[in-house]
């Protein structure tokens, strides 16, 4: 684990008043000492352990967070020591008839700024299981480093074709058996299958004799004292994944008060302590731990935790997709699972947390027949955080606010649309149009939306929310939304492309060779609203559809990653781009729609994770990439038509 303990004192200052883990207690520094020891029972060969986050940007500068192309401190992982510590680990497999289980928490890159959030969520769910702590000490050599560009060419694990966590199975020669890189749902049980299956493809090394209990990694008196922390622990869980959150956050503290010894107490007082973000540490609170099954194929090994299915399988998923939402739902009514907290400044997090909500109450909306019962609550929660008097925080003036307010505007589009009763779509239009106010108010000289500066895509997706209130009869200011439409307009470059920031464009030339590639994801979104307001035709809306479609691999390629990595092309705004390239394929002609619609559905079902959950950037989190169901009912519905 990252230094836990240092976190807590860098945090403990800023956590805000009835934040979710605030300390408020005495114990604090001792909770962030036992959360330090998740992962602490596996006898690693290592470099240097990764340095807490703090300060701006979270320390840039250290623990392989540079912003640079050449992110790892070479002062601190030079090559040759690390082929002397694989050489060992090696040798080690060799006298011990083993194989070596390399987890490379960090490849060398810019693509990755919080990397370490992943190796603590590595250590508190799977490397503080008993039984996958077992299986490791007993059959494998554990190593553990960052990994160079130059060094991780030799191993086949260069990033961004791949993006750490990694995992890394080596024999005593140093070839590699079997790769797992992209690892974003973490399931100790999962990776334990994996593990035994690898181990099964060399039939030759010595099996176990008698497999020594799981307690016997651990400090804990005996078995049936683990078990019970066990059970006490996937007890406080499921109140978690229930909405009684003050529930398991009680249960979680006297579990980790009672039971210091048990590794089920460490994870407990991760979910407890408070980070610099103004979250807790927990994967438990990102919703990066849960409880339930998650797929594996019957044979064979996979190489990420991806669930590539089949447009055939598309109601499946969505329904998994809708039953993963409705169990990470907080008992506020939100879904704050998000840490998005860039360059050190969690005050947009509140706005993010806001946006997120609202879109994953609209995709249940959308998804409404599969459990009427239970989403109808879930939505009546959800409004109570989106628009009640004592409902969820909203920091107006910073980063992010106009999501905040589109997104709003956009589930109660959606609402409407499922109701015919008078009263109700009275009460819908009047919730509008504060909205409509805040954002109006927003607009920059430029006549542009900013979510941190001036932008296309922000202005595009207020543009849509404005668009939809107007059709449901709220009365918008027009002169703002033509200015809105202009400043979309002026970011467009002859090409057709669109300018990451600003309204330079003005109908330009295209910058540089590769700015159909960088402006790919936001080009339907963006076109498609100048489409809606008059400014563009059919033909140009093709266009920006199939630059998405032709960049799109190279988009998915680089969807984990939490920074700008392939040019301007990032993670957070992969599922962003999704859902508001499903929404421009319904401003076709409805001719034209089944291809396109026909495409992204073939695309969207190869995305699930195995849980059921969709996911981009960890950072922002599994709910907001699992609202892409909006997409998914989007292409159905369009893909349908001939």
């Amino acid at each position: 684990m990252l230094s836990i303990v240092a976190w807590w004192c860098l945090a403990v200052a800023g956590e805000p008043a009835g934040a979710p883990g605030a300390p408020g207690a005495p114990d604090a520094v001792a909770l962030a000492a036992l959360a330090e020891r998740c992962g602490s029972q596996i006898d690693w060969l290592r470099d240097r352990p990764p340095v807490a986050e703090a300060g701006e940007a979270f320390q840039y500068l250290r623990a392989g967070k540079r912003f640079d192309a050449a992110a790892l401190d070479r002062d601190e992982l030079p090559d040759d020591a690390l082929r002397r510590l694989i050489g060992e680990a090696c040798s080690r497999a060799r006298a011990e008839g083993r194989l070596v289980l390399w987890h490379v928490w960090r490849l060398e890159g810019g693509q990755m700024y919080r990397a370490p959030l992943l190796d603590d969520y590595m250590d508190q769910v799977l490397w503080s299981d008993p039984e996958l702590v077992a299986l490791v000490r007993e059959r494998f050599v554990p190593l553990r480093t960052r990994l160079s560009r130059a060094l991780g060419t030799e191993f086949g694990v260069v990033a961004w074709e791949q993006v750490e966590p990694a995992l890394l199975f080596l024999d005593a020669d140093g070839k590699v058996v079997h790769r797992i890189t992209h690892l974003r749902t973490f399931d100790p049980r999962w990776c334990a299958e994996v593990c035994r299956r690898v181990l099964a493809l060399r039939p030759e090394l010595p099996s176990a004799e008698a497999r020594p209990p799981a307690a016997d990694a651990f400090a804990t008196p005996d078995a049936a004292r683990l078990e019970r922390t066990r059970t006490a622990y996937h007890a406080a869980l499921a109140q978690w994944q229930a909405g009684r959150d003050d529930a398991a956050l009680a249960a979680w503290r006297a579990l980790a008060e009672t039971e210091p010894d048990s590794p089920f107490a460490w994870r407990a007082a991760a979910n407890l302590v408070p980070t610099p973000d103004q979250t807790a540490a927990g994967a438990a609170r990102h919703a990066f731990e849960r409880i339930g099954e998650c797929w594996l194929p019957a044979e064979g090994l996979p190489h990420d935790t991806r669930w590539r299915r089949t447009p055939a399988d598309a109601e499946d998923a969505a329904e998994r997709a809708v039953a993963w939402l409705l169990s990470t739902q907080r008992g506020d009514g939100s879904w704050s699972d998000c840490r998005y907290a860039y360059w050190g400044s969690p005050t947009i997090t509140a706005n993010a947390w806001m946006a997120i909500t609202a879109l994953a109450a609209t995709a249940l909306l959308e998804w409404r027949d599969f459990d009427p019962v239970g989403i109808d609550a879930a939505v009546a929660r959800a409004e109570g955080y989106l628009f009640g008097p004592g409902g969820g925080r909203l920091n107006a003036g910073a980063n992010e606010e106009c999501y905040a307010h589109a997104y709003r505007l956009l589930y109660l589009d959606r609402a409407l649309a499922q109701t015919e009763d008078a009263d109700q779509r009275s009460a819908l239009c009047a919730r509008m149009e504060p909205l409509v106010v805040a954002l109006t108010a927003s607009q920059r000289m430029s006549g542009q939306w900013a979510h941190e500066y001036d932008n296309a895509f922000a202005t595009a997706v207020v543009l849509d929310a404005l668009r939809r209130a107007r059709a449901a009869g709220v009365a918008i200011p027009e002169p703002a939304f033509a200015r809105g439409l202009d400043g979309l307009a002026a970011a467009r470059f002859a090409d057709g492309t669109f300018t990451y920031g600003g309204a330079s464009a003005h109908g330009a030339p295209s910058p540089h060779a590769d700015h159909a590639k960088d402006s790919s994801g936001r080009m339907p979104l963006c076109e498609g609203e100048l489409h809606a307001g008059g400014r563009s035709d059919p033909r140009r809306l093709a266009h920006a559809l199939a630059t998405y479609q032709q960049h799109f691999d190279r988009f998915a390629k680089v969807a984990n990653c939490d920074f700008h990595t392939d040019g301007e092309l990032g993670g957070f705004f992969f599922f962003h781009d999704v859902y508001h390239a499903s929404v421009a394929i319904g401003l076709l002609p409805e001719a034209g729609r089944p291809p396109h619609a026909r495409w992204l559905l073939g695309k969207l079902m190869t995305l699930p994770e195995i849980d059921g959950s969709f996911l981009d950037d960890h950072e922002i989190g599994k709910s907001c990439s699992t609202a892409s169901l909006l997409a998914l009912k989007n292409v159905l519905r369009d893909g349908e038509r001939r």
